[in-house]
């Protein structure tokens, strides 16, 4: 056998024992614990359940879609405040005449770092972080590819908005959220985690990693209070939805599912037909791939303009 590929054999091989032990050491922890009599039922026992009514929430990226939804559940609900985040307050103005004494606008840009942390000391109250702020690529396609695009800068981006940005503002917000009393911080990922769209891979990198981040979050939170979601979303009817799909979950109607999953102690949340679109990639991923990519040859997904 050659040298190299022994070595990395012996490298995987030592990895996935590593692997292996801590899992078992980690299991062995969890029963010790208040004497639980299994790993389930230790590691089910932090029970972690978020109520809408009566908390502080900040939403990003409020002003339209999936956030604006949002901001109109938590207010029927009963949240006692919501910052409003966006980039232009003037887009914010409409979203606060929702109501005016429980809508408190906020200028997030969440790539900055003043801005985010601005934000933060603006908010001390938070008991609810809802990461939704997006950026789904260039309008230029070929930059939203690998091969095809002149660099890989506008994926740096799309990286930096959806997975480094929501990362950068759980780790802000989680003092608080203990400080406060406890909450709960939702990251607004997509099926699109879960395969590549070649009309918008940089974007199904940022989602794919976001969703490993927010489970990081997840394991490090597991002994505060802090309900860490990762919001895996179908199909929405915002300005991100393909051009010539029909269908799909209002805005309002996607909320409304998150909050009610929240409420019932989920924390890997399905929303808006993406549960059944998963299940889809599960039973045969091949064939779900081979139908993608030949999609992409022949009729490509596209979405209509947008704002950065």
């Amino acid at each position: 056998m050659n040298r190299r590929r022994l070595l990395a054999g012996l490298a995987t091989t030592a990895s996935a024992a590593t692997l292996g032990n801590a899992v078992s050491a980690s299991g062995a922890a969890a029963t010790a614990p208040g004497g639980a009599a299994t790993v389930d039922e230790a590691i089910a026992r932090p029970g972690k359940r978020f109520v809408a009514q009566d908390c502080t929430a900040l939403v990003t990226g409020s002003n339209r879609g999936v956030g604006l939804g949002f901001v109109e559940v938590l207010l029927a609900r009963g949240a006692r405040r919501v910052y409003a985040t966006g980039r232009r307050m003037k887009n914010l103005e409409a979203v606060v005449a929702l109501d005016p004494k429980r809508v408190v606008p906020l200028v997030l840009d969440v790539t900055n770092d003043a801005q985010r942390r601005a934000a933060a000391a603006a908010a001390p109250d938070v008991t609810l972080l809802i990461n939704n702020a997006a950026y789904p690529g260039s309008e230029t396609a070929s930059e939203r590819r690998f091969r095809a695009a002149s660099s890989l800068d506008d994926m740096k981006v799309v990286m930096d908005t959806n997975c480094w940005s929501p990362a950068e503002l759980a780790r802000l917000f989680i003092p608080r959220l203990i400080a406060n009393g406890g909450g709960a911080i939702v990251n607004i990922l997509s099926v699109g985690a879960f395969f590549c769209l070649p009309e918008f891979s940089s974007y199904s990198v940022s989602k794919a990693a976001a969703a490993i981040m927010t489970a990081g979050l997840r394991a490090e939170t597991d002994r505060d209070p802090v309900q860490v979601c990762a919001v895996v979303t179908g199909g929405v009817q915002t300005r991100a939805m393909p051009v010539g799909a029909k269908g799909g979950f209002t805005p309002v109607q996607h909320a409304s599912e998150v909050l009610d999953a929240m409420a019932a102690g989920e924390t890997e949340i399905y929303a808006a037909g993406a549960r059944s679109f998963v299940d889809r990639i599960r039973a045969d991923p091949k064939a779900f791939e081979r139908t993608v990519i030949d999609r992409f040859y022949t009729n490509p997904v596209t979405i209509a303009p947008y704002d950065h």
